[in-house]
């Protein structure tokens, strides 16, 4: 795990949802420049523990012919050119280039506090995207050892409060979204693809990542979550409250954690727990439409 002894190195590091990510690389590969939807998150503070921490080396991956058990070669960002392995306590992803003649790997550890990014010598093309992207899952891991998970929901700022709208892919997470920028007065977007949401001594405060989809949204702001809202398409709109097991059962699968590291799925679900515990969830039957943006909007803050 350990990266390449050059002299060469930098390290550059970020605060995402209250925890810091240090990436430590060759000088050469300009983060700043190849991470552009990191650059509100950057910090220049050195005497911190890091978090999670991710090396970037120019070696070859210490590939054998035996990379342990393939858990699943399913991955909507890269088709087929995706494979996810367990090796002992280590979990390695490895993703074919665009030219499908070399191949990044990436190897952590059981938890994920520990990962290094193996770079392939024709990479330049996708460097940005796959860096990204497997900073993404590593971070998303990790961060369920702080009392904070990752979610794939399409969150709005309405006057300092967080709402969470959650769906499948395709269910119009984006698309409610907007509707609250357009007839909800003093709407803006928080992040539309990936925040973060966090148990702190304050509350419960959802975070805004760099990483936000198709749209780019990358804002290193953090809210007291008002709600959750399931969306589901349907002809008519209709709104309910969703209590107990019923709200966790509806967040559940929009949470990002792997189930082959048993601990930290464990970890997810007591999280969840505590996170449904003081924050409401609705179910949202929906057109869309103004008046299911309004509908939504009434019954969130109605206790205002």
């Amino acid at each position: 795990m350990n990266i390449t002894n050059s002299p060469e190195l930098s390290q550059t590091r970020y605060r995402i949802a209250d925890l810091i990510l240090e990436f430590n690389h060759p000088t050469h590969i300009a983060l700043n420049h190849i991470l552009g939807s990191f650059l509100d998150f950057q910090i220049d503070i050195v005497d911190e523990k890091a978090n999670i921490v991710i090396n970037i080396s120019l070696e070859k991956a210490p590939v054998t012919n035996d990379m342990g058990i393939l858990r699943t070669n399913e991955s909507i960002a890269w088709g087929d050119r995706f494979r996810f392995y367990e090796k002992g306590n280590t979990f390695i992803t490895t993703i074919v280039n665009d030219k499908g003649n070399e191949t990044w790997y990436q190897y952590s550890n059981r938890n994920f506090e520990q990962s290094t990014i193996y770079v392939p010598e024709s990479s330049s093309d996708e460097q940005g995207a796959v860096i990204t992207w497997m900073s993404m899952m590593i971070f998303g891991q990790a961060s369920l050892l702080h009392e904070t998970i990752m979610i794939h929901a399409s969150v709005v700022n309405h006057q300092g409060s967080g709402i969470a709208f959650l769906g499948k892919s395709g269910t119009g997470k984006s698309t409610h979204s907007r509707l609250w920028l357009t007839h909800i007065p003093h709407t803006v977007l928080l992040n539309d693809d990936n925040p973060a949401v966090r148990i702190t001594a304050e509350g419960i405060f959802i975070y805004g990542t760099p990483w936000s989809g198709k749209t780019p949204c990358y804002k290193n702001e953090r809210l007291p979550l008002k709600a959750f809202v399931r969306l589901q398409q349907a002809p008519t709109n209709t709104f309910n409250w969703q209590p107990g097991l019923k709200g966790f059962i509806a967040v559940l699968p929009s949470c990002t954690a792997i189930r082959w590291n048993k601990d930290l799925f464990a970890g997810m679900n007591t999280i969840l727990e505590k996170i449904i515990s003081e924050v409401p969830v609705g179910h949202l039957q929906c057109l869309p439409d103004a008046a299911a943006a309004q509908l939504c909007y009434s019954l969130v803050f109605s206790n205002e």
